[in-house]
């Protein structure tokens, strides 16, 4: 499905709602629901700051394992790190206003694993783009993605035994995770 607004593209893949409809059917912990509402804060974030940094939209894809923005243009390396880092900043706030009426609820736990996980430096990640940024202000591009791929790699590496200590007890959800973050370095 596709469309257009205000001079951007929206398009939502099949793979989009195949994987919320999953999710949410086969969610038995009720956390749902809470971390779709982070997802949105957090994407709201980003849209925030494209707007604060005069950036345009140019296309926003729902697709299986996220969203993405595409904005025209080139933006300076300031505004660029506040565009990736728009959404993981609403989500600290959120998680920082939930946090005195609900305590640790499930909206909060949501916020904080999507601060934590955007922030790993790697791949496409908002942390690996924050990554590359800090690269090449010393490095050229090619050597800057090539010492980003490494990093995130050596990263993946802890994640991965982690993922096979979780196995045993039935735990897939961290080796899926890995396992994507692998294959988006491999196909940068």
């Amino acid at each position: 499905m596709e469309f257009k607004f205000g001079g951007s593209r929206f398009s939502f893949s099949f793979g989009f709602f195949a994987v919320v409809a999953l999710y949410m059917l086969f969610d038995r912990t009720g956390i749902g629901v809470p971390a779709i509402a982070a997802v949105m804060l957090h994407e709201g974030g980003h849209i925030l700051m494209m707007k604060l940094t005069g950036a345009k939209i140019d296309a926003m894809e729902f697709c299986p394992f996220g969203v993405r923005l595409q904005k025209r243009g080139m933006l300076g390396y300031g505004s660029e790190a506040a565009v990736y880092l728009g959404g993981v900043l609403t989500n600290a706030l959120a998680l920082l206003l939930a946090l005195p009426w609900g305590g640790w609820n499930l909206f909060a736990l949501s916020n904080l694993a999507l601060i934590i996980f955007n922030l790993l430096p790697v791949g496409r990640l908002d942390g690996g783009q924050l990554l590359r940024l800090l690269l090449l202000r010393r490095l050229s591009p090619d050597h800057a993605d090539l010492v980003r791929k490494w990093i995130g790699f050596l990263l993946l590496t802890p994640l991965f035994g982690a993922a096979f200590l979780l196995l045993p007890a039935g735990n897939y959800t961290l080796l899926f995770t890995a396992g994507y973050l692998a294959l988006t370095l491999l196909r940068e």
